[in-house]
């Protein structure tokens, strides 16, 4: 075989597999559909997660239960970069971007009334990083380590062999087929490489689609809430599918997004919110730097894929997954799919390691993750502004999720607000709005 390890996709997942493989002695070829490597495309809000912990909102506390990738992460912030450390799987990697912590996690209503999932006595929950630095990072470690970039060149399906995986690939010259002893696909939520392998076929849709994210980034936007705070706030009549983000960005800027149908759509509803009577005074001196869009229109989430290893090819991050694995999820799988290979490579039982450890590994993978996500209400679509804020002030001062919150308390909405009471309970439950 020309190849030990063919990775598809140049994601932060497909580059650690890269590099890992290289640097641990394997020949490697990486493909990628891009010309530049490090550009973020799509939007993003480049938060890479310390341990994120959704809180059921069942007391004045908050009991909570782990999201996303579980394994524990944390930050080194030493004199001229910062370093992740990865103490499950055995790893760091070097940073040396723009680091701002969140403290805070605070959705509101459209008349301002806060509800907290973190709160700044908490602790760090995460981090605003520039993805791109931390993209070029991991692709020069790989580089120098000897792997080969294929840019401009995309990944269309792979098939096992009786010695190894042959690799269908569209370059700007035309169609041309890889080999190698082993892959790795990690070429995202849509994966073409999933797809062609039939994995597909035993996943079940959760979630609805049809929408696209939007966000801008802008500098001089100007809050009456604390600085270090991702903010989420429902106004059903500006959005009935979707909340309105603000984060944070590099330079103290900020980013300021939506999902919606379509950019247009998304731009209508932000240029809206930017004239809210409850929020027009934190634009009064901010202004639009750039706009960046979701590569493609949100489909939906599938179920994930409970058994990432199908012949000699391995499934890593998003491309297995119902939603976001994170950086961290990503990274993480990249370096553990290597590792599996190189024990298979060696005669060893590694692909079902790395099966159990997937499993082990992702919130998503438990029966509660699918459960949560199916059993609350979508407010933005079943309530008016008004009724929002209603909601919102039941629950000031509690750490949670209002929508989990409205399911512990539908007796006390119905004492209140019997109408509304009956909008939930006839109405079928299902998340139809980002976090």
């Amino acid at each position: 075989m020309k190849y030990d390890v063919i990775v598809i996709g140049g994601g932060p997942g497909g580059l650690m597999a890269a590099k890992t493989a290289a640097e641990d002695g394997l020949k490697v070829t990486l493909v990628e559909r891009k010309r530049d490597v490090t550009e973020i495309k799509r939007a993003c809000s480049q938060i890479f997660y310390l341990n994120k912990l959704t809180p059921t909102g069942e007391s004045a506390t908050g009991s909570r239960k782990k999201d996303g990738y579980t394994e524990s992460v944390s930050v080194e912030i030493l004199a001229d970069k910062s370093r992740f450390h990865f103490p499950g799987p055995g790893f760091s990697v070097d940073y040396t971007g723009c680091l701002r912590p969140y403290l805070n996690w605070i959705q509101l209503s459209p008349a301002g009334h806060p509800i907290h999932r973190y709160k700044v006595n908490d602790r760090v929950w995460g981090f605003y990083y520039q993805k791109d630095l931390f993209v070029s990072g991991l692709l020069a470690s790989a580089e120098k380590a000897g792997v080969q970039v294929l840019r401009e060149t995309v990944g269309l399906g792979a098939e096992n062999t009786p010695n190894g995986v042959r690799v269908l690939v569209q370059t700007k010259s035309g169609e041309r087929t890889l080999e190698a002893r082993t892959a790795v696909a990690a070429d995202g939520k849509r994966s073409r490489i999933v797809e062609s392998l039939g994995l597909n076929k035993i996943r079940q849709k959760f979630a609805p689609g049809g929408r696209k994210f939007v966000h801008y980034v802008m500098e001089g936007v100007k809050t009456d809430l604390p600085d270090a705070s991702w903010l989420s706030i429902t106004i059903p009549s500006l959005n009935p599918h979707g909340n309105i983000l603000v984060g944070m960005w590099a330079d103290n800027m900020n980013l300021v997004g939506t999902m919606a149908a379509g950019e247009s759509s998304a731009d209508r509803i932000l240029d809206k919110f930017f004239h809210h009577p409850s929020y027009a005074h934190w634009f009064r001196h901010a202004r639009l730097i750039k706009k960046e869009a979701a590569a493609g229109r949100y489909r939906g989430a599938l179920t994930p894929i409970r058994e990432p290893v199908a012949g000699n090819v391995l499934i890593v991050g998003d491309a297995g997954a119902p939603s976001e694995t994170w950086v961290q999820g990503a990274v993480a799988s990249g370096y553990q799919a290597v590792k599996a290979i190189e024990k298979e490579l060696n005669g060893n039982r590694g692909y079902q390691e790395y099966i159990t450890w997937w499993q082990e590994s992702f919130a998503f993978n438990t029966p509660e993750y699918l459960k949560l996500n199916q059993g609350i209400y979508p407010v933005n679509r079943l309530c008016a502004d008004e009724e929002v804020d209603y909601l919102y002030s039941l629950f000031k001062g509690r750490l949670g999720i209002p929508q989990l919150m409205i399911v512990k308390n539908l007796d006390l909405i119905k004492s209140e607000r019997p109408a509304l009471y009956e909008k939930f309970v006839k109405s079928p439950k299902g998340v139809e709005q980002n976090d």
